[in-house]
């Protein structure tokens, strides 16, 4: 399942978070393997210190504008930054910034450790390196699409733990690296699917874990594949994505447990790799129409 902060401390280092940590409505969750996402409510002035960035950061904001002032080789700079702008600062820059928000909005960030980016994208790479280039203001909608559906994927309680947001982290992967990598990246399409073997190892490691916190390096490793390649080779294959298939076959699982009258909702949730009953019970009832109590009932 999503982690606390101390998972995440281990890989994210701690000096952007001591920032912004006390800031209204702050949250700071483990969504994968070296992958944090941070949520909080921006408001007047953050003064940044210079500091090295230990992690490929990814900064959505959203609800208001705000401008953020920063020196550039020797020179002042200054930006505007609308409602959906994304900032990319690769691992290893280091610079100070000081950021102004006159009304409230909301910031969203996601760290991935550089690690991360190469399991999913490096040996795909010239050199079998990614290195990213620095920008304060992109418009890219999809980078606020899916940095959007990870924020969503949380406040749902993360039904299917860390797979959705180590996908949601190897496609964003994928894409900062074709878009805003030094050198000009392109990536060889996976076509025609995992082979029938690679795809049964799979599918039979998915369902004798389902009780487990699965993970997408975990099913890629099964896979004999990188992350880029297995997501998209398992889209092909199914026509579903990993934590999507991983979703259905916990809840087809939870059914048959219910329908078995010695083992109790709560059995069925834990079985199934759930939080806690109350996950299990609104994931249930949003998937199937029915609270697992009224499925008992009415198989």
């Amino acid at each position: 399942m999503p982690g606390s902060l101390p998972t995440a401390e281990k890989c994210a280092g701690d000096e952007l978070r001591r920032i912004i940590s006390d800031a209204p409505g702050y949250s700071a969750t483990a969504v994968g393997n070296c992958l944090t996402f941070e949520n909080y409510v921006s408001f007047g002035v953050v003064e940044v210190p210079e500091m090295v960035v230990p992690a490929h950061v990814l900064i959505l904001r959203s609800g208001s504008s705000s401008v953020i002032e920063w020196k550039e080789d020797g020179r002042d700079r200054r930006v505007k930054l609308e409602p959906g702008s994304v900032s990319l600062l690769p691992a290893g820059s280091r610079r100070a910034a000081r950021v102004f928000r006159p009304q409230p909005g909301e910031a969203s960030i996601l760290q991935i450790r550089p690690g991360f980016l190469q399991r999913s994208v490096g040996e795909l790479a010239r050199g079998g390196k990614v290195e990213l280039g620095q920008h304060m203001d992109l418009r890219d909608s999809q980078v606020a699409r899916l940095i959007e559906s990870l924020r969503a994927d949380i406040a749902a309680g993360s039904p299917t733990g860390r797979l959705f947001g180590e996908s949601i982290a190897a496609a964003l992967s994928a894409h900062i690296a074709q878009q805003y990598s030094v050198t000009q990246t392109r990536f060889e399409e996976f076509r025609g699917g995992l082979s029938p073997a690679r795809l049964k190892r799979v599918l039979e490691y998915i369902d004798f874990n389902l009780a487990d916190s699965l993970n997408l390096d975990k099913l890629a490793e099964v896979a004999g594949l990188n992350l880029y390649h297995f997501a998209r080779g398992f889209r092909q294959s199914t026509g579903l994505s990993p934590h999507q298939h991983v979703l259905r076959r916990r809840i087809e699982r939870a059914k048959e447990f219910l329908r078995d009258s010695r083992l109790s909702v709560l059995e069925a949730s834990a079985r199934t790799g759930f939080v806690d009953q109350s996950h299990f019970s609104k994931v249930f009832r949003r998937i199937t129409g029915f609270a697992p109590s009224k499925y008992r009932s009415e198989a």
